[in-house]
């Protein structure tokens, strides 16, 4: 045998050992690493049960031996997974997943029986600090309780399972909870004692006002255990707060509301005083002595008044202006109970100097007077006032709603000029209503009495203003959801509405009624013609009818004076017969209002209107023929008609006519003979022209045509002048027929 081939099997022996060895320690590695995970699976279950109350925990005790048997032996058996096989690996690491779910999860376990014990600690320090009967060292361990407390009851929620979790809770949270609720009001007006005390020492007495309040309220509502020494202490801090002026706010046009920082048992009027040469006249102290209502000279509206109360400054400034007025105007006014409005008047003699006669004013109920002639008064209607015009011979009131929380509508003041006790001239203002501004709060199906879209406000009947607001309100018809310029459109006198009112916040609106309201109308034989100066007639009567609302009542008026009214049937019909002026221009005005209501004492701008021009349609001329052959065929002949003129002479209306189809003419000459002329037949034509009508004769022979030989006189032609007999079938647009006297002839043909 040669050397190499020696080498060779020596060699493959060796190899063989090798392999050999190679294979038992893997046997013995992998039957290591099988125990090793076994051990830690064991070691996890035992872990599992201590950690439940299902199994051996408590909820007190720490189970660290189990824990850390655990933790070991699954740290040894990771160790020994890095030399195995990648895929060797993933089979153990699966296996070790229950064993270390066990461990973290007695992780939690672990610290939350930790936390129990701090939260235990500091419950008993507390315990503790109320046995010293110590408000100061029980509000120091309160703190210091009620803190861990927030910190540690994290921990408590994390421990794995429901009941596991609540008997470890359980333990300490119930009492650490229980105790903390039995202090927290002591030790709340405890502190609040201590702030307001630092409050007032650094001035700033509202704060220390409000935090007081606080502290009483929790007192009155609770029983606490340092009650009587906490109630002590307040009154002492309370004692030497000075009374401060927290607010000031106007009320109407002379009252104002003053708020005091602390309640006092009385006031002195000397103590309240304002600039502006505003004058207090009265001081009312509320029944809990913290409001003063003072009772002042009149406020100028735009004028910023700053009132003085030992030694502190408020203000409020009144709002908008004095709102001029001249009396006669026809203007209705609509204003808030705030404002305050001045009306003036001028008397004259007869020869244009300024009169010196006394002014008696009447003032209706819901107005006060606050100054005459410039002069401050304070006179509540209903009264009368005798005022001396000034040297222009003006009177000039000004005046507001009497009280600010109620309206006054429908109100009209008068000027009444007197001489021996006796009324020689009045003069009367147009209807003045003073809306009161509506409060925070709910109201249901209330009516609607006035609506102002342009500046988005309506008023119900009992004078309630209320404000729209375009973004924020939600408005509903009917129950239907609709955006607020719908809303504003429907919205009407009469309908029902309901709502939720917040003057500064978001409103709701409802229309749970609408109202539909029948206008007033004429009948349609009234309506104007273009070209006319009112409603022709002839006659002494007339009988004015229409339509209106069912069982309103419709207030007449001929030229501005008051005539009489009629109620609308339930059918929304009405007539009212009346005299006529002869020969003039007759102005009638309608009111429509609620029945029952008292009638203006003139109809206002806004009321609807008729003209009536009385007087007959009467022919006025008749022109000439142009041939003088003696033959009324194809001649056009003109009729004026005459211009409708009153007593002096005075031009009231130029009719314009129209010619009906059957419109005729019939004419005589000396000898008896008569005919008859007809629109339209034998080349007869009736044409309406200006101021008057035109006539085209037509053919007379009868063998050629259809012109009625009415009588025949000797030779059955028409020979010299001819009288017109009638004219029928002219009238102007009213349907007025033309009246022909007699004397009219045609001549020249």
């Amino acid at each position: 045998m040669s050397s190499k081939t020696k080498i060779i099997i020596s060699s493959a022996v060796a190899a063989s050992a090798i392999v050999s060895v190679i294979s038992s320690q893997q046997v013995d590695a992998a039957t290591n690493i099988d125990g090793l995970i076994s051990e830690a699976q064991k070691a996890g279950t035992v872990l599992k049960w201590a950690i439940s109350i299902e199994g051996t925990a408590d909820g007190v005790t720490q189970p660290w031996t189990q824990f850390n048997t655990a933790k070991k032996t699954i740290d040894k058996a990771e160790a020994a997974l890095k030399g195995v096989s990648y895929s060797d690996k993933l089979k153990y690491e699966a296996l070790l997943v229950e064993p270390k779910t066990q461990l973290q999860r007695a992780q939690g376990y672990l610290d939350a029986i930790t936390a129990s014990a701090k939260i235990e600690a500091k419950t008993k320090a507390l315990s503790e600090a109320v046995r010293t009967n110590n408000l100061e060292q029980v509000e120091i361990a309160y703190h210091a309780m009620t803190a861990e407390f927030r910190k540690q009851t994290i921990l408590l929620d994390r421990v794995y399972g429901q009941s596991t979790r609540d008997k470890i809770r359980n333990v300490v949270k119930g009492p650490a909870e229980q105790l903390i609720n039995y202090l927290k009001n002591d030790v709340t007006v405890h502190m609040y004692i201590k702030d307001a005390a630092e409050q007032l020492r650094v001035g700033n007495y509202v704060d220390a006002d409000k935090i007081i309040k606080e502290a009483q309220t929790i007192l009155n509502s609770n029983v606490l255990i340092w009650e009587s020494s906490l109630q002590k202490n307040l009154d002492a801090v309370n004692a030497i707060q000075p009374v401060q002026l927290v607010s000031i706010s106007r009320l109407d046009s002379t009252t104002v509301s003053v708020k005091l920082s602390k309640a006092v048992s009385s006031i002195q009027l000397s103590e309240f005083t304002f600039d502006n040469s505003l004058s207090v006249s009265r001081a009312v102290l509320s029944n809990d002595g913290t409001v003063v209502t003072l009772t002042t000279s009149v406020q100028t509206p735009g004028i910023k008044y700053t009132m003085k109360f030992k030694g502190n400054s408020a203000s409020f400034v009144v709002p908008g202006s004095v709102v001029p007025i001249q009396i006669g105007s026809q203007t209705i006014q609509h204003r808030e109970t705030t404002e305050v409005l001045s009306l003036v008047g001028n008397f004259t003699e007869s020869n244009n100097q300024p009169s010196k006669d006394i002014v008696r004013v009447d003032i209706p109920a819901g107005i006060k007077v606050v100054s005459i002639n410039g002069i401050e008064n304070n006179i509540a209607g209903a009264k009368s006032i005798n005022v001396t015009p000034e040297k222009n011979g003006n009177v000039t009131i000004a005046f507001t709603a009497k009280d600010v929380n109620f309206a006054a509508i429908d109100n009209v003041i008068t000027f009444n000029r007197m001489q021996s006790k006796t009324v020689i001239e009045t003069k009367s203002s147009a209807k003045i209503n003073f809306y009161a501004p509506a409060k925070a709060g709910t109201f249901s199906n209330k009516k609607i009495y006035y609506v102002d879209t342009y500046n988005n406000y309506f008023v119900t009947s009992d004078g309630m203003k209320y404000k729209m607001k375009s973004s924020s309100d939600v408005y509903r018809n009917e129950e239907i959801a609709v955006a607020f310029e719908s809303f504003k459109s429907a919205l009407d006198v009469e309908d029902t509405i309901t709502g939720t009112y917040q003057p500064t916040a978001s409103s709701t609106f409802e229309i749970t009624s609408n109202f539909y309201f029948v206008d007033f109308v004429l009948d349609s034989k009234f309506a104007y013609r273009s070209g006319t100066a009112g409603y022709r007639m002839d006659g002494s009567r007339i009988d004015l009818n229409g339509t209106a609302q069912p069982n309103y009542e419709i207030i007449f008026y001929k030229n501005s004076s008051y005539i009489g009214k009629t109620r609308v049937n339930a059918n929304g019909a009405w007539s009212f017969p009346t005299n006529v002026d002869q020969n003039a221009i007759s102005d009638y005005s309608f009111v429509q209002q609620v029945a029952g209501k008292a009638a203006p004492t003139n109809p206002g701008s806004d009321a609807k209107t008729l003209r009536v021009v009385e007087g007959s349609l009467d022919l006025l001329s008749v022109s000439g023929g142009l041939t003088a052959d003696e033959d009324l065929s194809n001649e056009a002949l003109v009729f004026t008609v005459a211009p409708l003129k009153n007593k002096n002479g005075l031009v009231l209306a130029q009719d314009q006519v129209v010619a009906l189809a059957n419109a005729s003419i019939v004419v005589q000459d000396n000898d008896g003979t008569k005919i008859k002329f007809t629109n339209s037949q034998d080349n007869t034509k009736f044409t309406p022209v200006n101021n008057g009508f035109q006539v085209k004769f037509g053919t007379i022979d009868p063998g050629k045509g259809f012109a009625v030989i009415m009588s025949q006189g000797k030779d059955s032609l028409l020979t010299g002048p001819l009288k017109v007999i009638s004219i029928d079938g002219i009238q102007n647009v009213y349907g007025l027929d033309m009246k022909v006297n007699t004397g009219f002839q045609i001549t020249g043909y």
